[in-house]
């Protein structure tokens, strides 16, 4: 069977797991020609935004960073099917993302507001690497984004936003805001594709 779709994307959730804003990040990937694979990396539904303590603490005791070797491995598969791989994540998806970054078979990384990418900054990108943060966020940007200022294939863009801003069912979400980002987002994609 041939495939229609060269290339393809992994969408990486946030600590909620996979709720309606992945669902309709998502379908706006497969409406623009991406075959899209979305794991669900708690393995349970999506928690509300109002238990975000209760869904940050499962993440760290139930599953942890390290999934990202299984993330690795999924684009490993993925590229003896597909032409091009990409990963996209958002938050803690966005540092599993990041992870991922050394790993020559991923074509492009996007990550959005990654605050942990601050525990993992010597990690080298082999790969086109795109890192959209919020301003406002738990940890001081500006200097994470010194940090991992001159690394290969690295693009770092900071908005006056806060945490979450791209989620349209969440409170921090700024609609312009985030149609710039999606714009970054979609144009990187397209460069790389």
């Amino acid at each position: 069977m041939d495939k229609v779709n060269k290339q393809a994307i992994l969408v990486l959730h946030e600590i909620y797991g996979i709720n309606r804003f992945i669902e309709e990040t998502c379908r706006k990937f497969q409406n623009a020609g991406f075959d899209v694979f979305c794991p669900n990396l708690i393995g349970r539904p999506a928690f509300p935004y109002e238990e975000s303590e209760k869904a940050y603490l499962y993440f760290v005791k139930q599953v942890g960073f390290d999934v990202s070797k299984e993330i690795s491995s999924t684009i490993d598969r993925l590229k003896e099917k597909y032409e091009k791989v990409f990963l996209v994540g958002f938050s803690i998806g966005a540092t599993i993302a990041w992870k991922c970054c050394e790993n020559p078979l991923c074509d492009g990384i996007v990550g959005c507001y990654g605050s942990r990418i601050i525990d993992y900054v010597n990690l080298m990108p082999a790969c086109p690497t795109l890192l959209l943060f919020a301003r406002n966020d738990s940890f001081a940007v500006d200097s994470l984004i010194t940090q991992l200022q001159g690394k290969p294939y690295l693009l770092s863009i900071e908005f006056n936003a806060s945490h979450g801003f791209m989620d349209s069912f969440s409170q921090s979400f700024e609609e312009k805001t985030a149609k710039c980002a999606e714009d970054q987002i979609f144009g990187f994609l397209s460069e790389h594709g």
